[in-house]
Order: structure tokens, then sequence, then C-alpha cells
């Protein structure tokens, strides 16, 4: 984030240098010869991928779509990609999956902005533009590293408003401007948020050691942006408890496997309205039948029937 969002006339913007976003492709988003975008990675950074298309979704009129490098190299390359931005994602630039796709996609006229944590890395060398998620350390290899993956968060978010950016022309419109005000100074404030949360280590932890042990089985369960969230501990989870853990929309996991009666982990933080209401429904299904739902929101009053709560803060 440092540097990186700029305050203009009393309006925040994200500011991006000529090696992150090069002019030729934002030329190529402003005169329209852009019309899809891929995100692409594997495992966690495919999920920090899942992120940055849902952002981009909402914010411009082209085809975007997140997808694991594999899918998009075995199955949608096409001989023209010359109207093709691919964003690349990788902790260590060294993914040979996602490596080997850049290769092809390039091949084929696509553009390439990658997200890297490691500098020099063979990705950086193979892309058009390198937004990087340190400015420091960078050599972080472990699948499990938190400070990663929400870096690519992060990240994916600053790049997102810039290809937004330049896709629609400046922003005049006033909601809009109010509305990149707030997503910016929310963004900003991450590092603080984060703070509080870990504050509840202790606690959580309690919740963790009476609840996990018990239950055979684990799931992590999401809707809207929180299925990130729940992919991305789906993942960590398994890589630190060696177990296979199941990661599933919040509304599907009843037609699934409720007869496991397993510890479910929900993902409910920013969920308003009805669709908070429809989630809270799905808890009491849970309950009802034996599963242990913990709940992860930043409105505890919302979720009368989950077993505990793990307030976080609003953003």
């Amino acid at each position: 984030l440092r540097g990186k969002i700029v305050e203009t006339d009393g309006n925040l913007h994200v500011k991006l240098n000529e090696k992150s976003f090069p002019s030729k492709i934002n030329n190529k988003l402003k005169d329209g010869e852009i019309s899809d975008i891929f995100v692409i990675g594997q495992g966690t950074a495919a999920v920090a991928g899942n992120n940055l298309a849902s952002l981009l979704g909402e914010e411009v009129n082209l085809r975007v779509e997140s997808l694991p490098s594999t899918e998009l190299s075995g199955f949608r390359l096409r001989g023209d990609m010359s109207h093709v931005l691919v964003i690349a994602i990788s902790q260590s630039g060294t993914t040979t999956d996602t490596n080997r796709t850049v290769d092809l996609v390039r091949a084929r006229g696509a553009s390439v902005i990658s997200i890297v944590n490691r500098r020099d890395s063979e990705l950086t060398k193979k892309s058009d533009g390198v937004l990087y998620t340190s400015d420091g350390r960078d050599i972080e290899m472990s699948v499990a590293s938190t400070k990663a993956f929400y870096s690519q968060i992060a990240a994916g978010v600053l790049l997102g408003l810039a290809i937004a950016d330049a896709a629609n022309g400046q922003l005049a419109d006033i909601q809009r401007l109010d509305k990149r005000n707030k997503l910016l100074l929310a963004l900003r404030e991450i590092p603080n948020l984060m703070r509080k949360v870990l504050a509840e280590q202790q606690r959580i932890s309690q919740i963790a050691a009476e609840l996990a042990p018990a239950k055979k089985y684990w799931a992590v369960v999401g809707n809207g942006f929180n299925i990130v969230a729940a992919k991305e501990i789906r993942i960590k989870l398994s890589e630190l408890c060696y177990k296979s853990i199941a990661a599933d929309f919040t509304e599907d996991k009843k037609h699934i496997d409720l007869s496991a009666e397993p510890l479910i982990l929900v993902c409910a933080a920013g969920l308003e309205g009805s669709v908070s209401i429809d989630a809270a429904k799905e808890v009491a299904i849970y309950r009802a039948h034996k599963a242990s739902p913990i709940v992860i929101t930043n409105d505890v009053e919302a979720f009368p029937s989950a077993l505990k709560v793990i307030e976080v803060p609003s953003t």
C-alpha cells in the first residue's frame, strides 16, 4: 500500500508506476483493445485471484474470469489473444504451471501483469508489468504465510482499481467517487484492524481447543467475497493440520455432507440484510443436524444459532 494511494482534490486514487502498470497496457484498455481479463494462479495465489476477479467484475464492462493457470493453458488458449490481459499471481514467481501458461499466452499476443513477492524471479522477467507485494524482505516460501496472501489481496485491489480507471476513464460520478474513497480508506486501515483481531488470539485459541479435536470432520463455508476467505482458510488448515477439509458455499452445505456432523467454520463478515438473514438460517440448519458451526462475523447478534462466534471489526 505504501506510496500507492494518493489524494487529489480531496479524493483518493491509486497511483502505480510504469514498471507496475505499463502505459502500453493502460492505453490498450483506454482504446478498448482489451476485451478479456484472465486472473490466474495456483493454490493460494488462485484464491487471491478470485478476489481480484470479483472486484474487477463490479468495476469494468469487460469479461473477467478467475481460474487456475492450468485451466487457461489446458482449455482456454486461442490462436490470437492480443485482446487478452492476463494477471498472473505468484508468491515465489517460480510456479511452473503459472510460468508455462504465461509463456503460452504471450506467444499468442496477450499482455501480462504479474503480482509477485520475490524480486528477479522467473515470472517477473516474463511479464510486461510487475506489482510487488513487498518492499523489503521478499523470500517468503511458506504456503501458510498469511502476510503473503493478504499482500496479494491488497495488491489485487490496487491493480483492479487502476485497470478500472484506465478502462472507464477518470471517475466523475459522485457516487462512484464516494465508493472509491471508502474502499481505499478502508484498505489503508486494514493493518490496524488486523491488530485488533490478533489481540483476540487467546479467546480464539480456546474455542479451537474446545471444539476442533472432538470433531473428526471439518469444513469451511462462505458466500460472496467470504467464499474467498473460506477457500484460503481451507488451504491453511490442510497445510497446518494434515487434514483434508471441504470448502463450500454456505447455502450448499446442507445438500452435501451434514450427515458427517462436521465442525463448520462459517465466514460471514460483512453480510447485510436478507443475505445475512439467510446465512443465519443456514447456521440454524447446521445446528439441527448436530454440526458445530463457529461463525466469524462483525455482527454477533445476527447469528443466535451459532455454537461459537468470533467477532471481527467491521470494514
